[in-house]
């Protein structure tokens, strides 16, 4: 006959195969041990079903649920962020156990590279906001001592990569950072060396001429500046100026004139147009180079042109013009069909014509 026992204190409960057994072995149990299980059972229920939810808040570097950080920093108790945590923390337990945790490394390089990316016009909330990290963060690492030694000697590995990774260009600048304009006015030259007028080139950026005429006079530009026009000149570098009326004709043979003062090059004029040297300004035109240059032929333009590509013989050079009329002939075209497809008169294709069969 068995016999069941439960403490009034604790709550344990066992069942005997006796009496007898019962009254021996019952007052030994322990109230505490008991507890103990009672508590542990707790938590894993507890850990089961998760605890309470809570989103992130921070605006400028929201965390995602799942994750440790979520964890820490938002007091988030769901099953994916208390998982999260709990295998960070096994995994940080056992690198200290086999001596394998080094989550800090040595500041110096991040350190110098961020004085790096300030050389460039990275601001240290930009640098900040790349890293994905907090701005006190960045002027901690590169602050110093009144005696002139460096406040933080450790960082995060995690973080040090983040802003390791970080380079400058003009993705990575930040909008209001004043930046080096000489490839932003080489771009505005290359188009106007091609034939979009100035003001047509301030109504595609929705700006004025006289503010575009000033960009083209900065040493430095605004990075925002620079990444808008740097896109209208991906966008119409290979493309025909507007010349449907004889008012655009005019604007764009004043806008190829005027780069022609100045010397400014097309768009094909350069291998690199944000590094290559530029021209000396003080120095006269060399005859042989200023020949060279006035045979310079825009093969994209006149193959255009023979293409029967909507351009205009008023929209090429002389030697472009020349070019595009005698590939024309060899192909069999006629005079009238040459001044038909090119939008000109036929004398002056027989003019052209001339021009190429005494040469």
């Amino acid at each position: 006959m068995t016999a069941t026992r439960t403490c009034s204190a604790c709550g344990y409960r066992h069942t005997y195969a006796s009496d007898a057994t019962a009254n021996v072995h019952f007052p030994r149990h322990s109230c505490a041990k008991q507890q103990q299980r009672v508590e542990a059972a707790r938590r894993r229920a507890q850990r089961a079903a998760g605890g309470p939810r809570r989103d992130c808040e921070h605006p400028d570097r929201p965390h995602r649920h799942g994750t440790r950080t979520a964890y820490v920093k938002d007091h988030c108790r769901c099953r994916r962020c208390t998982d999260a945590n709990t295998a960070a923390s096994r995994n940080s337990a056992r690198a200290r156990t086999f001596g394998r945790w080094q989550p800090y490394i040595d500041a110096a390089p991040v350190r110098e590279h961020i004085t790096y990316l300030r050389d460039y016009h990275l601001g240290m909330t930009q640098i900040a906001k790349l890293a994905h990290t907090s701005v006190s963060h960045i002027r901690q690492l590169v602050g110093t001592t009144p005696d002139g030694r460096p406040t933080t000697l450790r960082v995060r590995q995690s973080t040090a990569a983040r802003i390791l990774a970080i380079q400058p260009s003009p993705a990575t600048v930040a909008p209001s950072a004043r930046v080096d304009g000489t490839g932003t006015r080489r771009r505005l030259q290359a188009l106007m060396a091609t034939g979009f007028p100035l003001p047509f080139l301030a109504g595609q950026l929705g700006r004025t001429h006289a503010n575009l005429a000033r960009t083209l006079r900065r040493a430095s530009v605004y990075a925002c500046t620079a990444h808008q026009i740097n896109a209208l000149y991906e966008r119409l570098w290979d493309t025909t100026p507007p010349h449907a009326t004889k008012a655009q004709r005019a604007d764009s043979a004043q806008a190829r004139a005027h780069a022609q003062r100045h010397r400014w090059r097309p768009p094909l004029g350069w291998d690199d147009i944000d590094t290559d040297p530029e021209a000396d300004p003080d120095r006269g035109p060399d005859p042989d180079t200023a020949a060279a240059a006035a045979d310079d032929i825009d093969e994209i333009a006149v193959d255009r042109a023979v293409a029967g590509d909507g351009v205009r013989l008023d929209d090429l050079t002389p030697a472009e013009q020349a070019e595009a009329v005698r590939r024309l002939t060899e192909r069999g075209k006629s005079i009238r069909e040459i001044a038909d497809q090119l939008a000109t008169t036929t004398r002056t294709v027989s003019r052209r014509r001339t021009a190429f069969s005494a040469a």
